[in-house]
């Protein structure tokens, strides 16, 4: 059941009667709505953005532009719709990029599905409590977001490999897998329906958002599997801040008899519900956060500390001689261009080095305005050489000579995840400051040797930080003094070190208490199915105490330990 923006209102509670609201719908949200629903809990889903199908996603330049919000706190610009697919926040010398939508990031991500590696594991500020499952729950989302390895090797992987082996002595190349349907054949005319899923035809615009609905997003998974329990679902309904129902009454036996905790979409109008779980994000889950403190929840000091940015350097190769087939295609190109000759995924390629990250190249989709990466983000207006190029490039089609190639090239590492995220209280929007990179100079020495490699003309991003896998934030850990909420999610109330505010829970990314060094979307989903175990079973022991006997069944069949 989905319903658009707006908010049926009741008498008594100016909300419907739910037992517990989702906040947000990507790799956390998406998961811990489905485990609810399917467990006969009441769940509502509240989520910022609309829903996308296949032929909403921009596929020109113009289009784009009107699927990007932009933000820039220096200047005190903002432009674009709220709810745009694209966020982008620039402040000072950072860039952070988010996805909004019913899917969250899952819709426009590359779909890269990566076990977490064993170094973040072992981090000091990795909760020891996951590690009793989470072998259970990485295959638990694996399973659900379908993940496959491609058939073929794409042009673009067999350049890099040949690049990075010659290059880099001390590197492994990795097995890629995505969350993707791959199947050889040719598009359909009408894309199918957002249930069905299609197959890949490795046209290279995933990070567009999918055309032709091969994505496993979490709208095709997750978030079917919990409108089809009965959860309810309301896109362009934005939530605010959080706080404890003032009406709530008790009763002798401690049970409250009415809901524990009203969810505001404005300064007026609130859903009430006796859980709440923030899955928006790293920024929407902390600003929501930092919003109720300032109405009047006690929350840990360390909120928003722990900030990471995965270690994410971004660097634009335009130009290049090698044949890369780096740029997207429309539906016409994939007509006349074989299979195994297409660009392939968005990523398709990726490889470790010794020095401590790992470089993944990346296709550009066609609805990307080039100015993006040679002007707007790099320290290099693209009016010299794009137009040189565009020359020299109609020179070699009249000649039927190959035409340059242009790539992005990706770099994860461990960053010292001490970056901070603020509420700005004078505009009332999110602020952060980026962890300190110890990798970057190394990085960039080796996006150097691959552009000289390439031979191609090498952009760098103008940013000490271009973040599009934002961790931290509401770190995960043992007590407040080290974190905002405990290894299951729920959100520490400061008084004494190990009390929680009881209903509240984190299940997203901000959880997540440092770097991953690779995409970090699995160890995301697999976050949110530890907590959700956890949480399902919370809330039918609760509603078994108000009505004994009612949730017995359901019960054991959730029962963790620890």
């Amino acid at each position: 059941m989905e319903k658009q923006a707006g908010i049926e209102q009741r008498p008594d509670d100016r909300g419907d009667d739910y037992d517990a609201i989702v906040v947000g719908s990507g790799y956390g949200g998406s998961v811990a709505a489905c485990r609810m629903a399917t467990a006969g809990i009441k769940v509502c889903l509240l989520e910022k953005g609309r829903r996308w199908k296949a032929e909403d996603f921009p596929t020109d330049s113009w289009k784009m532009m009107s699927a990007v919000r932009y933000e820039n706190r220096n200047l005190g610009i903002r432009f674009g719709p709220e709810d745009a697919l694209f966020q982008l926040h620039e402040q000072k010398d950072s860039l952070a990029a988010v996805a909004c939508g019913l899917g969250g990031g899952s819709l426009v991500n590359a779909g890269v599905m990566v076990p977490t590696p064993t170094r973040a594991r072992r981090n000091p500020k990795w909760p020891k409590e996951w590690g009793r499952d989470w072998d259970i729950c990485e295959s638990s989302a694996a399973a659900m977001l379908r993940i496959q390895s491609s058939p073929v090797k794409f042009p673009i992987a067999k350049v890099m490999g040949e690049i990075v082996e010659g290059e880099f002595e001390e590197s492994i190349e990795s097995s890629v897998k995505l969350s993707m349907k791959f199947d050889a054949e040719e598009p359909p005319s009408n894309p199918p329906k957002l249930e069905q899923t299609s197959s890949c035809f490795a046209c290279g615009n995933c990070l567009a958002g999918c055309p032709y609905n091969a994505k496993n997003s979490t709208d095709k998974n997750y978030l079917i599997s919990a409108i089809q329990a009965g959860c309810t679902i309301r896109t362009k309904c934005q939530a605010r801040y959080v706080i404890k129902n003032p009406h709530g009454t008790c009763q002798p036996d401690g049970i409250s008899r009415k809901r524990r905790w009203r969810v505001y979409i404005n300064e007026i109008d609130f859903i009430t519900s006796d859980w709440v779980i923030l899955s928006a994000g790293v920024l929407g889950t902390t600003e929501i956060l930092f919003r109720s403190q300032m109405r009047g929840l006690r929350l840990p000091d360390s909120l928003g500390s722990g900030f990471s940015c995965n270690g994410n350097t971004l660097a634009y190769v335009a130009g290049s001689v090698a044949p890369v087939n780096g740029y997207g295609l429309n539906r016409k190109q994939l007509s006349e261009i074989p299979y195994q000759d297409r660009p392939g995924p968005s990523i398709s390629s990726s490889h470790t080095s010794s020095l401590g990250f790992t470089i993944q190249s990346a296709i550009l989709p066609r609805a990307y305005p080039y100015m993006l990466f040679e002007g707007i983000t790099t320290y290099t207006w693209p009016t010299g050489h794009r137009f040189f190029q565009g020359i020299v490039d109609r020179l070699k089609r009249f000649l039927g000579l190959r035409l340059s190639q242009s790539i992005i090239l990706n770099a994860m590492g461990y960053d010292e995840s001490d970056g901070k995220i603020m509420l700005d209280k004078d505009t009332d929007k999110i602020c952060f400051h980026p962890p300190q990179d110890p990798l970057l100079p190394r990085k960039i020495i080796a996006f150097q040797k691959l552009t000289k490699k390439l031979g191609g003309i090498l952009f760098m991003s103008r940013y000490r930080s271009t973040a599009v896998h934002l961790l931290g934030g509401c770190n995960a850990s043992s007590d407040s003094s080290g974190g905002v909420c405990n290894h299951k999610g729920q959100v520490f109330d400061p008084k004494t070190p190990a009390a929680v505010h009881s209903g509240l829970y984190v299940c997203d990314a901000s959880l997540i208490p440092c770097s991953v060094g690779i995409n970090p979307s699995l160890t995301i989903a697999t976050a949110a199915e530890h907590a959700s175990r956890y949480l399902v079973q919370d809330i039918l022991e609760y509603k078994n105490k108000i009505s004994p006997g009612s949730e017995a069944a359901d019960q054991n069949q959730f029962s963790v330990t620890g």
